[in-house]
């Protein structure tokens, strides 16, 4: 077998596998904008999109969270989004607080913690984020990061995942599928 169809047979495997529900979501605690402990292996019977950014984003993390909550609305499906902060220097509990009430039509949770809390749920679920210095001090920078959800099921199984760039209708037919 050439080495191009043994990469084609075991790409058309790792398809096959994904339709079918994935592994255990990797469980964490962290800290929600009330101050109280979030555990995710404590969401099971909720549907979870599980969203990572941070509060002084302009662009990608507001809007991401706009279309969630859309999609949340529109799916009717018992849901929340877990917004995971990649910025725990300057996203406490108020901050995160005073941030989600931007967001109406679902349930959103802020979460945040130590630099090394947030650090290990980033390495658990694969996330990239990295600081970039700006030019006026050390509290002048901005967070660079990937925008992947995760679709974790009321089971607590991760069951797929989903980028910015997807629509509402899209991501309120993820939420629903996973919710079955």
């Amino acid at each position: 077998m050439s080495r191009l169809m043994a990469a084609a047979v075991a790409f058309g495997l790792l398809l096959a596998g994904c339709a079918h529900p994935g592994p255990a979501a990797p469980n964490f605690t962290l800290t929600d904008q009330s101050g109280r402990p979030w555990t995710l292996s404590a969401q099971h019977g909720t549907s979870v999109a599980l969203f990572f950014g941070f509060t002084h984003c302009k662009d990608t993390c507001p809007a991401t969270l706009a279309k969630l909550a859309k999609a949340t609305a529109r799916a009717h499906a018992k849901a929340e989004i877990a917004f995971v902060t990649v910025d725990p220097e300057r996203d406490t509990p108020p901050v995160m607080a005073a941030y989600l009430r931007r967001f109406e039509g679902a349930t959103i949770v802020g979460l945040t913690g130590t630099p090394a809390q947030i650090a290990k749920v980033e390495r658990l679920y694969h996330v990239w984020a990295q600081k970039i210095p700006g030019k006026n001090g050390s509290n002048d920078y901005d967070e660079a990061h990937i925008a992947t959800i995760f679709f974790i099921d009321p089971n607590g199984t991760q069951r797929m995942i989903a980028d910015q760039t997807d629509g509402v209708t899209q991501l309120a037919q993820d939420l629903r599928s996973i919710a079955e």
